[in-house]
């Protein structure tokens, strides 16, 4: 009986699965990450403190206090927008399956949008509207948006 010689060449397949197996291990932390603070800033006549707590004047904007009404912005992202991130992971899955994309590369992807859902829906929230006091202080009417910092600290973090 004749031996045959076999010759396994990986194409790539190696790669593709490290790829996958990074993809599926990591997670992507959206919102404001610890140790992101205020900076101070001046607006008119108005100085806004710097060295707040970022995440935590977003959970106070997002959950409400005893003198913040709850605006939801967070919660109301993920799950408006839940088929959409569905989606969006099951094509970077099949990105890195394709050979197309990297694992880093398609979690970034991930943040990146995320972070945008989040300002969108930011933006897009008008009530419950603020009093008549904060709207003088402010000169404007725009829940969770005054000198612009909660909006600009929404960012992601890749965890591996």
């Amino acid at each position: 009986m004749a031996r045959a010689d076999v010759n396994d060449v990986d194409m790539g397949w190696k790669r593709i699965e490290s790829q996958l197996r990074a993809f599926e291990k990591a997670s992507v932390l959206v919102g404001f990450q610890e140790g992101s603070v205020t900076k101070t800033q001046v607006k008119g006549q108005r100085e806004k403190e710097g060295g707040l707590s970022m995440p935590e004047i977003a959970s106070a904007n997002e959950f409400g206090t005893k003198t913040i009404p709850a605006r939801p912005f967070m919660r109301t992202s993920f799950d408006e927008n839940y088929r959409k991130i569905t989606s969006l992971i099951n094509t970077q899955y099949d990105q890195i399956s394709e050979g197309k994309s990297s694992a880093e590369k398609s979690l970034n992807a991930i943040g990146v949008i995320m972070v945008g859902l989040i300002q969108q829906k930011i933006r897009a929230i008008v009530s419950p509207p603020n009093s008549p006091r904060t709207i003088a202080i402010k000169g404007s009417s725009k829940p969770l948006i005054d000198f612009g910092q909660m909006i600009q600290s929404v960012t992601y973090k890749v965890q591996k």
